[in-house]
Formats: structure tokens, sequence, C-alpha cells
């Protein structure tokens, strides 16, 4: 009887920390896109404003998981049968290795861009509000989680897509 206890325990506690894990990096994913669209197309530091507000909202504080990258996409817009879609645009891509999310440490000068998209030339529209055209963009973590024990190793992704905003009124 008390193996099938102790399992049942170690599922309902690896369950939690999974559920929990999940919801802070999807929240750390949420904080940094909202960054991200408001910072819009400031040079140089939009993105790394955004990952540091990804790690303050959590996005290394939680057990067991591992973020393993962070990407930053823009999105192109399709239209099809009078319905406007957002796929990926592989041409516009910036890709952070995981020394871009220190646990706290605030160091961000060993981010590496695989394909930038620099935040400068990012499309924030003109005269703003919603007859613009601004770019649309993705923010993808990736991240591993390990159930107690190790018996089990989940790979998994939070994604955000946003609207980049301008910085005019």
């Amino acid at each position: 009887m008390a193996p099938i206890f102790l399992f049942l325990l170690f599922s309902v506690v690896n369950g939690g920390i999974f559920l929990f894990a999940r919801n802070a990096i999807q929240h750390a994913a949420n904080v940094g896109a909202a960054e991200i669209a408001a910072e819009g197309n400031t040079p140089n530091w939009a993105d790394q404003v955004a990952i540091a507000a990804m790690d303050r909202a959590g996005l290394t504080n939680t057990i067991l998981t591992q973020v393993t990258g962070v990407t930053v996409e823009k999105m192109a817009q399709t239209a099809s049968g009078g319905q406007v879609t957002l796929v990926p645009d592989s041409s516009n891509l910036d890709q952070y290795s995981p020394v871009c999310v220190p646990g706290g440490s605030g160091d961000y000068s060993g981010c590496v861009i695989a394909q930038p998209w620099p935040p400068g030339i990012r499309n924030v529209g003109q005269g703003g509000g919603l007859t613009s055209s601004p770019d649309y963009a993705r923010l993808t973590v990736t991240y591993t989680f390990t159930a107690i024990g190790g018996v089990a190793t989940f790979s998994e992704t939070a994604s955000v897509v946003f609207r980049l905003q301008p910085q005019t009124l």
C-alpha cells in the first residue's frame, strides 16, 4: 500500500510544481511581450529591458525548470478569404541563448543574436492608433521541466503574440 501512496503523492507534487512553473513562465512571457510592445522600436535595448522584466517576473525562479531559450520573431499578416491571420516571418528573428536569462545577475552583455531583427527597424506604425500598420511579433520562451527524482523530462514553450506600439501619441 505504501508504494502506491508514495507514487500518488509524488505525482500530485510533480503535477502541482509543473503547473506552477508553466503559469510562472507564461506570466513572465506576458510581461516580456508587454515590455517589448511598449518599447517598440527603441534601438538596442527593447529586448534587454523585456528580458530583465521577465527575470523579475519569475522567469528563472521556478524549481525543476530551466529556460533554454528566448525568441522574438516578426509575424507576417496574410489575408485569405477575408480573414487576416498571422504567420511567422522567419527572416526577422531575434534568438537569445540561455545566458540572457541570468537568474537575477542583471548581466545581459552575453546575449547571442542568431538572426537579428534589431529593435531599431521594427515598425511601430506611423501616427499610431489602429489605422497604422505596425509589426506584430511573437515572444517564445522554451524551457524544460524535470520531475522530482529525474523520472521524466518535458520540453515546453510559452508564447505570446503582440503588436508593437508607437512611441508617440
